[in-house]
This record gives structure tokens, C-alpha cells and sequence, in this order.
């Protein structure tokens, strides 16, 4: 049962990864570039509720990270549980933690409002968000060897394939936008039904 649990946090955590971060990093760069041509109101509404969605995907992600730590060293024997322990506190431990907390603190960062009208650190958030460490190490060991890599695995690991990067790109920024609505949507409800009850008590 506990395999199962974590085989199902990871799925999760990989689907806030590539359907999350990296929708809204598509999300932003599109925003600035449309913002240009088009200046009305609810663009910036938009993108004020898309900021409010990710923070709140950002400790999610968090939580179910941590959650899946704890339920991997119950479930590990003692040889795998001492491994995974040097990794996390070891000599090498900025390895384990630093991607993770830097998806973290980005989408906690987006709670400023300097910050979210800052295009340079939306740009660069943006980035970060939608290519981890590892795959930009690949890419820059990629221009400096001077190959083209056999597999696609740094497209992979974004849910971005080249044969329909268009159609990918663009289904990503609408199921992005259908969950910022629904998020809106029961953000809205919430706020209604909180009135009501300090309605009811006054």
C-alpha cells in the first residue's frame, strides 16, 4: 500500500511539473508578449489569478515532496534508507534539495507584487520553471560538445515533444487556464460563503 502511495505522490509531483510550472512559464511568456498589443484589464486579471494559482500549486507541491520523503524512508530497508539519507544530508546534499526548494521558492516569490511586474525575474522564473537543473546542464554540455542528443529527454521532461511543439504548447496554456478558472471559481465561493457567515453573526 505504501509503494503504492509513493509510485502516486511522484506521478503527482511530476504532473504539477509539467502540466504546473511549465504551463504557466509558457503562460508568462505569452502574457508579456501579448501585453504589448493588448492592453486591457482583463489580461492583467488573468494573469493576477495565474500568479495566486501557482503559489498555492508551489506548497502543494511542497507538501506532497515532503510527504513523499517521510513515507520513502518508512517503506525502505535499512541499506536504501542509509542511502537516501546520505543523499539528503551528505556531502553532495544541495543535489537532493536545491530543485525542489528553488521550484518552491519561485512560485512564493510571485506573491509580491514588485516581483510579478518585474519582467526580467517573470522571464527568468519562467525559465526555471519550465526546464529543471538537469536539463539545463544537458543542454549547455549539448552546445559544448556540439551534438544533437539521440533522445528527446529534455522534451520529455517538460511533456514537450518536437513533432507538435504548437499544439503541445498550446494545449498546456488552455488546461493551465481552465484550472485557473476553476481555482477563481472556488476562490469566488469561498470569499460568498465567508460573507455570509459574518453576515449571519453580526
Amino acid at each position: 500500500l505504501r509503494t503504492i502511495m509513493i509510485e502516486e505522490i511522484i506521478f503527482t509531483l511530476q504532473l504539477i511539473q509539467i502540466d504546473f510550472f511549465t504551463a504557466f512559464g509558457l503562460f508568462t511568456i505569452l502574457y508579456f508578449i501579448s501585453s504589448i498589443f493588448i492592453r486591457k484589464p482583463i489580461l492583467k486579471n488573468i494573469d493576477e489569478e495565474s500568479n495566486r494559482f501557482i503559489s498555492f500549486i508551489g506548497i502543494l507541491y511542497l507538501i506532497l515532496w515532503i510527504i513523499g520523503i517521510f513515507v520513502e524512508l518508512n517503506i525502505l530497508n535499512q541499506e536504501d534508507k542509509t542511502e537516501l539519507l546520505n543523499r539528503m544530508f551528505g556531502k553532495y546534499w544541495f543535489g537532493f534539495w536545491t530543485q525542489p526548494l528553488l521550484w518552491v521558492l519561485i512560485t512564493q516569490l510571485l506573491r509580491f507584487k514588485t516581483i510579478r511586474k518585474n519582467i526580467f525575474l517573470r522571464i527568468l522564473f519562467s525559465i526555471l520553471l519550465m526546464l529543471s537543473i538537469e536539463s539545463m546542464i544537458i543542454i549547455i554540455t549539448s552546445f559544448h560538445r556540439d551534438y544533437l542528443p539521440s533522445s528527446w529527454t529534455m522534451y520529455n521532461e517538460i511533456g514537450i515533444y518536437p513533432s507538435n511543439l504548437v499544439l503541445s504548447l498550446f494545449l498546456k496554456i488552455i488546461v493551465f487556464l481552465v484550472f485557473v478558472g476553476i481555482f477563481y471559481s472556488i476562490n469566488n465561493k469561498l470569499k460568498s460563503l465567508k460573507l455570509r457567515k459574518e453576515n449571519n453573526y453580526r
